[in-house]
């Protein structure tokens, strides 16, 4: 008996639809059919005979014809495209040997990142990511840097995360390989970019309106190769950086208001002054091999945030303060002397709406301030400012929703070295077009327009 009231396209499509999406789902739209017998749509017959239909109009898809593995039950592919627009400026100090001299740099450029992510039997996950470039805190590419009119030299994709996660409960998951950041920190301290490698362990546990968790992350940040070479008597150790962190956050109405903090202690373990690679220990001072040194670095991080709504529409003020713990051997190393107030940095904003949905917008405020001896500078934000500490400015940042997946954003950052009687340690883009300005950098400013693109 044929189904009344012309439902046979609209639910061939359903089930089609349902039967395309997750893997384990491909070939079998049991639920939805058992549902429409159940509601007198269908009677059992119709539905075996539509169960049938659909499975062989699938096999004869090129979907179909995909063979995956028994113990795949979902795949996933997602990435986002980027281009942008960068003016990065630096300047020198009046008393420099060209007064105010200034550098800039104006680039138009673009980024892909690209993942397949999965999940398994037996609580098992995993993910692929390929991304352009090949820096640890940039995946942009700038256009027109080739070896020739509109090569491919720079244009090359690379494995910027692949890792596998095991989650035997909501509670505890466990990950290995090269992954997304599993810490709750900000460009302060980590650039979003970075996708560090080794393993981390999560655990959160939710009681009514109060949540806990704890993460450690075990982060292999440099390697000898071999530690025990023939023929020779020092021995290299590899460098681990250590993070042990513990989260708070309380639910004051449902999930849109709440409160959290998420305290955070990095160590470095490995460390060997005598055998580890110059660019990780020995003498901190203006010598750009040694400005970036990780020697005498005990971080403790404290980001905080409260969330909450005014008139419907989504506000949040954050803050996040660092201390190292070994500032005062740091700056002794640098130059003999204990610099007071260096070993601390903070950041403290808001925001204000979010752009999520078509025609939804947000604006985002924050100033940051780092001294000298406060950070890693190998990890701080490549872009606000100019991968460096011993700065301090403000930033300025705007989004809009052209629609769900893509958005224009507008950022705007201004800044100078916090304390003048100190270099501004970091490797970043503007030293890349004047080496002077590496060591005396004195003002900075950056201006992006990006246009996003989510998939």
């Amino acid at each position: 008996m044929p189904i009344k009231f012309k439902l046979w396209p609209a639910l061939l499509g359903a089930l089609a639809l349902t039967a395309a999406l997750p893997v384990a789902r491909a070939q079998d739209s049991g639920a939805l059919l058992d549902l429409l017998v159940k509601k007198g749509v269908v009677n059992d017959q119709e539905a075996e005979d539509l169960r049938a239909q659909l499975t062989k109009d699938f096999a004869a898809t090129p979907a179909g014809k995909l063979n995956l593995g028994s113990a795949l039950t979902e795949l996933r592919l997602a990435g986002d495209v980027r281009i942008r627009y960068e003016d990065r400026e630096g300047k020198l100090p009046p008393a420099a040997a060209v007064p105010n001299d200034k550098s800039e740099r104006t680039r138009f450029r673009y980024r892909l990142r690209f993942g397949l992510y999965g999940k398994l039997l037996n609580d098992w996950s995993f993910a692929l990511r390929l991304e352009t470039a090949t820096g640890n805190r940039s995946s942009n590419v700038t256009m027109g840097d080739d070896g020739g009119p509109f090569a491919k030299t720079s244009d090359a994709l690379n494995v910027g995360q692949i890792y596998a996660t095991w989650t035997p409960s909501p509670m505890f998951s466990l990950t290995a390989g090269r992954m997304a950041n599993p810490l709750v920190t900000t460009p302060m301290v980590w650039d979003a970019d970075i996708n560090p490698e080794g393993f981390a362990e999560q655990l959160k546990y939710r009681d009514g309106d109060n949540e806990w968790s704890a993460s450690l992350g075990q982060f292999l940040y440099s390697t000898s190769g071999t530690q025990n070479p023939f023929g020779v008597g020092a021995n290299g150790k590899d460098i681990f950086l250590l993070a042990t962190q513990f989260g708070y956050k309380r639910y004051i109405e449902g999930t849109t208001t709440f409160f959290q903090i998420n305290p955070v202690l990095y160590s470095y373990a490995g460390l060997d002054k005598v055998n580890n690679p110059a660019t990780f220990t020995g003498v901190f001072t203006a010598v750009a091999a040694q400005q970036d040194s990780v020697n005498d670095l005990l971080v403790l991080e404290i980001p905080a945030e409260y969330d909450w709504l005014i008139g419907g529409t989504p506000v949040r003020v954050f803050g996040d303060y660092a201390v190292n713990l070994d500032g005062d051997d740091r700056a002794r190393k640098f130059g003999g002397d204990v610099k007071s107030g260096e070993d601390t940095a903070y950041t403290i904003g808001a925001q204000y709406g979010k752009a999520a949905n078509k025609g939804e917008w947000d604006v985002k405020a924050f100033w940051q301030s780092v001294g000298a001896f406060a950070l890693d500078p190998n990890l701080v934000d490549s872009d606000i400012f100019d991968s460096r500490v011993n700065m301090q400015g403000l930033v300025l940042n705007a989004n809009y929703a052209l629609g769900a997946a893509t958005q224009l954003t507008l950022t705007y950052g201004t800044g100078k070295r916090k304390n003048e009687s100190l270099i501004a340690p970091g490797t970043g883009d503007i030293a890349t077009v004047n080496t002077t300005l590496l060591n005396t950098l004195h003002r900075y400013q950056i201006l992006q327009l990006d246009l996003n693109i989510k998939f």
